[in-house]
């Protein structure tokens, strides 16, 4: 979560971040130096390792965890054909424990979402509560999203940016575009695993759905973005945002995690449904509909850039979370 652009944003702020490449081979800071060391996934051991030999205070970001991959829901909801095995299941749990059991032992820490939390601590550490915990959405980049062009007339197809993967549902969005009497064109922005983009590529070929992935970045993504009609969502927790802050309205399956953070400020169709997807999709494309499709799409912005009215956030509120809710306290 700690990434360049909210690194950038705290600095605004008036403070200084560092990161490990920073520092020269082994050196590392006085004690006082340094008042915080945030650290993840992995990292999160040598982080709090780090912030006790400095003297600093500890903050661990627990990305969160893969529900089916802890028997936490069933893989069959997630897009897979067979739930994983005992022994896939444990060695799954076992890493994720291995790291974020220094939660216990940070000053402070932060989770992706409520339903996260909840599931972290009951189905891997028996219920104990996380000390001190932040339920802390990710952000959107909202400060170079704003200073793209203002493009008055969208381009005729519709974007989704995600991870190509059983997960993100992107088979079940492809599913309810192939329902449309005249689909326009899709652009995925991502990539994924060979054989499941060659699935998906033939599903689209067969079905008379016009598809392209281009793996973009940066300036190419948020062109893709804001010169879209339409934005389709899986479960992709940020990409949502990033239409919104582009004035494109959002489509997205209504998984109880990707509701808690967007409200009722983006389109729903209703879980693992692709008829009630491809509904939503008609909706938003008939020329009727136009006006109320445009007035949910400005109030989605005014309500991301309020700050406080959605869970979701961007990353400048992201940073002064940090810094008022956590680093300064």
């Amino acid at each position: 979560m700690l990434n360049w652009t909210l690194a950038e944003e705290i600095r605004l702020l008036g403070h200084q971040v560092y990161f490990l490449d920073d520092f020269p081979g082994d050196w590392r800071p006085k004690k006082g130096e340094i008042n915080w060391v945030r650290g993840g996934g992995p990292t999160s051991g040598d982080a709090l390792k780090t912030a006790r030999e400095i003297g600093a205070r500890c903050h661990l970001h627990l990305e969160g965890v893969a529900y089916f991959r802890i028997s936490a829901d069933s893989a069959l909801n997630w897009g897979y054909t067979e739930e994983p095995s005992k022994e896939v299941i444990e060695k799954f749990k076992a890493d994720y424990r291995s790291w974020m059991k220094y939660a216990y032992e940070a000053d402070s820490c932060s989770v992706n979402g409520a339903n996260q939390i909840k599931v972290i601590q009951d189905h891997l550490f028996d219920g104990r509560e996380l000390p001190n915990c932040h339920r802390l959405a990710c952000g959107a980049d909202a400060r170079y999203a704003l200073s793209l062009p203002k493009v008055h007339q969208k381009r005729n197809y519709m974007v989704t940016v995600s991870r190509i993967a059983p997960n993100k549902q992107i088979m079940k969005i492809a599913e309810a575009i192939a329902l449309l009497d005249h689909p326009l064109p899709w652009v995925i922005v991502g990539f994924g695993d060979r054989d499941y983009v060659k699935m998906l590529l033939k599903f689209c070929k067969d079905n008379n759905v016009r598809v392209q992935i281009k793996t973009a970045f940066g300036a190419e993504k948020w062109y893709l973005i804001n010169n879209a009609c339409l934005m389709l969502c899986g479960w992709m927790g940020i990409p949502p945002s990033e239409g919104i802050l582009c004035d494109v309205p959002v489509l997205s399956y209504n998984h109880p995690d990707i509701v808690e953070m967007y409200s009722d400020s983006i389109f729903w169709g209703v879980n693992n449904s692709i008829y009630s997807y491809s509904d939503a999709l008609n909706f938003i494309l008939e020329p009727v509909n136009r006006y109320d499709v445009l007035q949910k799409t400005w109030e989605a912005k005014n309500k991301l850039l309020a700050g406080g009215r959605l869970y979701a956030m961007t990353q400048e509120q992201l940073a002064q979370y940090y810094v008022e809710r956590i680093f300064i306290r």
